[in-house]
């Protein structure tokens, strides 16, 4: 084998186990819905939150509920698509885009980041949000901030 076919075969396998490590890490992350405090609402199904962003579902248990969402192409919002809403990015602004045409309602606001997320939630009592944590570890929420685990 030649020393060029060596580096081609090797770069090829590096990327390949790289690829593969890349998909275990991502299988242990979860995502994990994040509120104000003060939203008496400590957990909701998963079917319930796909309803609250696809804009169908506006309460939960008689509480008012404000999605906010990760901007395109965060890791939170690409996370968030696939493991909870089973879309991808093209077919879920495409939803949307549809939505909005029709008279059928608005996107969620789009926060660019997890600090802005955070203040957009203790600025809003009935939103919700979401995030996306690597490893399976606990988020670290500022004060005023709680869970809603999923059912």
């Amino acid at each position: 084998m030649s020393a060029r076919v060596s580096r081609i075969v090797r770069a090829t396998a590096s990327i390949g186990l790289y690829l593969i490590l890349g998909v275990v890490g991502a299988a242990s992350a979860e995502v994990y819905v994040v509120s104000s405090a003060s939203l008496p609402i400590n957990e909701i199904a998963k079917r319930e939150l796909r309803s609250i962003y696809k804009g169908r579902l506006s309460q939960v248990n008689g509480h008012r509920l404000t999605p906010l969402n990760s901007a395109p192409g965060t890791t939170d919002r690409d996370a968030f698509l696939e493991r909870i809403m089973n879309l991808n990015e093209l077919d879920y602004t495409g939803y949307w885009h549809v939505r909005r045409y029709t008279g059928q309602g608005t996107p969620p606001t789009e926060v660019g980041n997890q600090e802005e997320l955070f203040a957009a939630l203790k600025a809003q009592p009935d939103g919700i949000g979401y995030l996306w944590v690597p490893n399976g570890s606990k988020p670290k929420l500022p004060d005023g901030l709680k869970l809603i685990r999923l059912k």
